[in-house]
């Protein structure tokens, strides 16, 4: 079916179909093959229950192709899917490929009708699907050649996208045995034949062909305006590719090096936030939903998208360096201790909201202003932690609207930064107020509140950095009052949860004390106590029984200390 209007082709047809039709190329433009191990395995779990089931038809979505200048179709959309169904079917072809003479004629014609075609004009043999410049011959020489090739298995792993690769093979090796294990030798072929027809026929996608007049990226975002496009990273790359028109060389390469230098941090889904975060810092607040709107009213032509890729490229870099700041190689201005307060806020206290605000500091402030800012930033996120008053909302807001002031010239200092949070951070009365009743359920919080206490009663300088530039011991976190106390403690339930996650009822103990204190009594836990290293933990040692009292008595004291440590 084709518009008449738009010149738009759309048709339905079984993803083997796709690749047996014409060659395939996936354009510079876009991202590598991105599929782990769990979208494989969940693409393979469907295939089979489709198979298997009443209703043989399984439906893939749509795929998206375009005319290339030297008039080869190339896939705007629809890559993973592809990628995974040819890595499925050369599986198949590997097995049948050592098999009787008929197994090997059917290898022969799935090579020739699925994977490579003999082009007569160069001698070789072609891929039906060519992947990007970076997969590519990892692709063909592992996946597509033949078992006989010489070159088969021969390329290495150099690239991340190259081990999702690899694993996608493997995992598809894998599932051809699982298909065939159940089933008599001379039986197991037709088993294979019957995938391949699936494949063929009724692995169903719907096929959109985009003529070269009509910009294909303006259709993406029709598409996932429609719920049918998973990534909105992947929307605000093809816009950005499709407003440099013929600037993409330029665009390409920049996104490329964003991605991989993201790719690098093991967090998950950090390219989209890393772009938010990255727009929130240049323009102020906002909100997921909102970001691709915002991007499209800024970025309207050519030299804006070359503008804004060489900006994601650049900030990437900062950005990842967040979650490893100590052992950064650049920030050579930085010193040990401001890398510090940075690794507590990202690592430590985990906190996302304020990373805008941190780009925005590290793009604009000097070393020494960079250094208070970040020290009032920790003072800011302890508080909003135990007192509240920071939820997302608000975060995102205040912190994203100083993030834009610092960019834009209007916030030079950390006083200035200060003054203009006044009335969004909580004061030392309201501060202490919220340490007197603190709940503490995150066990890294817990040490950490725990850890600048110890410091602060042992006269350290700095205690809110929790001693991570000098001691890298990793205390166990202990409760007084234990999560599921034994019978000897004889404390109604409703008590054993109102007290057990106080602050006041946690302490610390020194690993290498070797000491287990479990749901022990308090009495048998005294020896433990007083025998410890750290100032924290004697203390409890002076109560001689606890309860909700002794708890209350010392969550007061810690709160008198509270703002004495994270200061304004």
């Amino acid at each position: 079916m084709a518009n008449a209007g738009l010149g738009i082709a759309i048709g339905e047809s079984g993803i083997g179909t796709v690749l047996t039709k014409y060659p395939l190329r996936v354009p510079l433009n876009q991202r590598s093959y991105a599929w782990e191990d769990g979208h494989v395995s969940t693409l393979l779990t469907d295939f089979s229950n489709a198979i298997t089931g009443e209703n043989k038809t399984y439906f893939l979505g749509t795929i998206v192709l375009t005319h290339s200048e030297d008039g080869r179709w190339e896939v705007a959309d629809g890559q993973q899917r592809l990628a995974t169904t040819a890595i499925l079917i050369s599986a198949i072809r590997d097995h049948l490929f050592s098999g009787t003479p008929n197994e090997k004629e059917a290898a022969a014609k799935y090579t020739s009708n699925f994977l490579l075609e003999f082009d007569e004009n160069s001698g070789e043999h072609v891929p039906k699907l060519s992947l990007n410049a970076e997969d590519n011959d990892f692709f063909v020489k592992n996946a597509l050649l033949t078992p006989d090739q010489p070159d088969r298995g021969k390329a290495k792993i150099s690239a991340e996208s190259h081990r999702r690769l690899a694993q996608a093979m493997a995992i598809c090796k894998e599932h051809v045995g699982k298909i065939i294990a159940q089933f008599a030798k001379a039986d197991q072929p037709k088993r294979l034949y019957d995938w391949i027809a699936f494949l063929r026929e009724s692995a169903v996608i719907i096929e959109i062909k985009v003529p070269d007049h009509f910009n294909a990226y303006t259709l993406f975002e029709t598409l996932n305006d429609r719920g049918l496009r998973a990534s909105q990273a992947d929307i605000l790359k093809n816009y950005l590719f499709g407003k440099a028109q013929d600037r993409l060389s330029e665009v390409a390469p920049k996104w490329a090096t964003m991605a991989s230098i993201l790719e690098s941090v093991d967090v998950d889904d950090l390219l989209l936030t890393y772009l938010r975060h990255y727009w929130i810092s240049y323009n102020g607040p906002t909100i997921e939903k909102e970001l691709a709107q915002r991007i499209r009213e800024k970025v309207t032509g050519r030299q804006q998208a070359v503008e804004t890729a060489i900006a994601l490229a650049a900030n990437a870099t900062d950005y990842a360096a967040l979650f490893a700041p100590l052992e950064h190689t650049g920030w050579k201005e930085y010193d040990k201790k401001t890398r510090a307060y940075i690794y507590i806020l990202t690592r430590v206290l985990q906190l996302e909201q304020i990373r805008p605000l941190l780009l925005a500091v590290i793009r604009h402030f000097s070393p020494n202003e960079a250094l208070l800012a970040f020290k009032l930033f920790l003072s800011w996120s302890v508080r909003f932690l135990i007192a509240g008053g920071g939820g997302a909302g608000v975060l995102d807001r205040h912190y994203g609207l100083r993030a834009k002031e610092i960019t834009e010239g209007e916030v030079k200092t950390a006083a200035a930064l200060s003054e203009r949070m006044k009335g969004i951070v909580r004061t030392d009365a309201e501060f202490l107020e919220g340490m007197r009743k603190a709940r503490v359920s995150k066990k890294h919080l817990a040490r950490y509140y725990l850890r600048a206490m110890e410091l602060y009663f042992n006269g350290a300088s700095d205690p809110e950095l929790g001693g991570i530039l000098e001691d890298t011991t990793v205390y166990n976190l202990e409760h007084v009052l234990p999560l599921s106390p034994s019978e000897k403690w004889n404390l109604p339930d409703d008590v054993v949860q109102g007290y057990s996650k106080r602050l006041g009822n946690m302490t610390l103990l020194d690993p290498s004390e070797n000491v287990d204190a479990g749901n022990k009594s308090f009495e048998e836990k005294l020896a433990i106590y007083k025998s410890a290293s750290l100032a924290i933990t004697k203390e409890v040692a002076k109560a001689s029984t606890w309860g909700p009292e002794q708890i209350d008595g010392r969550q007061a004291v810690m709160a008198e200390l509270a703002p004495k440590i994270w200061i304004l």
